[in-house]
């Protein structure tokens, strides 16, 4: 930016050290201020926000931030506390549902039991405690929810079997 500011100077005064020096600090100061509402900016939305900012949110809405939590599972998470709405349906929990875990949830509902099924088969980190924390926000206390996460891992390897021969002998005294 320095170099920039130096173009801005008539041309006779470029050659002189106290100009270059002066310009060189106004460049260092404008390159800062950009970054700094760079930042600003940023921060503004949840999506791109910095871990401070996110502890200011997270304090607007009583969230306590586990250390192993990582900031995208922080942002999730207030962002599900944003889009909350009221009253309760079932498209409505079923579009917040595609919206955390996209396809990867299956769910029932059993209107004359007033029951809901949820099952989670997404392997992301926090997936339960996200579905768990939208429901409690969003599902009304009349209805009974089960909800549960499936994850399959797949571990390659070998399996070996062996033989083995025994003998047991039970005898009553």
């Amino acid at each position: 930016m320095a170099a920039d500011l130096m173009e801005q100077l008539p041309e006779y005064f470029r050659p002189i050290v106290e100009f270059q020096q002066i310009m060189a600090v106004h460049g260092s100061a404008i390159n800062d201020l950009e970054k700094n509402v760079t930042q600003l900016w940023e921060n503004l939305f949840i999506q791109t926000c910095d871990e401070a900012t996110l502890k200011l949110y997270e304090q607007r809405f009583d969230i306590t931030a586990s250390p192993s939590e990582t900031l995208e599972y922080r942002r999730q998470r207030i962002l599900q506390k944003y889009n909350t709405i009221v009253p309760f349906s079932e498209p409505f929990l079923r579009s917040r549902l595609t919206e955390l875990f996209g396809e990867d949830y299956s769910m029932s509902v059993d209107s004359a039991a007033s029951k809901i099924t949820i099952s989670v088969t997404s392997a992301r980190y926090g997936a339960v405690d996200l579905l768990y924390d939208l429901l409690w926000d969003i599902i009304p206390a009349h209805l009974q929810v089960i909800s549960n996460q499936q994850v399959t891992n797949y571990i390659s390897g070998n399996i070996y079997v062996d033989e083995v021969m025994a003998r047991t002998f039970v005898q009553s005294i």
